[in-house]
């Protein structure tokens, strides 16, 4: 990691380059779908057992609300979760994948597979495995800190 203030050198500006160019070409394959990043993104969310609720997402996703109850529209009009009050508290909905959803992610799963395999490719398994075992630390503060 860069030790300077150069900003091209950051592991901070590199990441945010590489993700976007990989998050781009990540979306265009997904618009074949009829979804955005945002609807997958929710999805798993859901499925992984992050968020149950469309106030869980809103939170963890850092949207509004608003945003969060037209996705969840979107994907129950496609069949791809089912929303129930929760009986906790009739103002929320307790959100869940259905079999096409768990489809859809399995789907979108082998797709980035084999933009994995394309990194696996340039970098080697060594660091391969090092960049993903990197990641999972990452995604893993960013979850606890999210949930907080």
């Amino acid at each position: 990691m860069a030790t300077d203030s150069s900003l091209p050198e950051t592991a901070a500006f590199r990441l945010m380059v590489l993700g976007t160019d990989l998050a781009n070409d990540f979306a265009g394959h997904l618009r074949e779908t009829g979804l955005t990043p945002k609807h997958l993104g929710t999805l798993a969310m859901v499925d992984q057992g992050f968020a149950r609720t469309q106030d869980d997402i809103a939170r963890l996703m850092r949207v509004s609300p608003s945003l969060v109850v037209r996705l969840a529209d979107q994907l129950e009009q496609r069949a791809l979760i089912e929303r129930r009050r929760d009986p906790d508290n009739r103002r929320k909905h307790i959100l869940t994948v259905t079999a096409e959803g768990k489809t859809l992610l399995a789907e979108m799963g082998s797709l980035a597979a084999a933009v994995d395999a394309d990194l696996d490719a340039v970098l080697g398994s060594r660091l391969g495995g090092q960049l993903d075992e990197a990641l999972s630390r990452l995604m893993g503060k960013l979850m606890t800190d999210r949930q907080r």
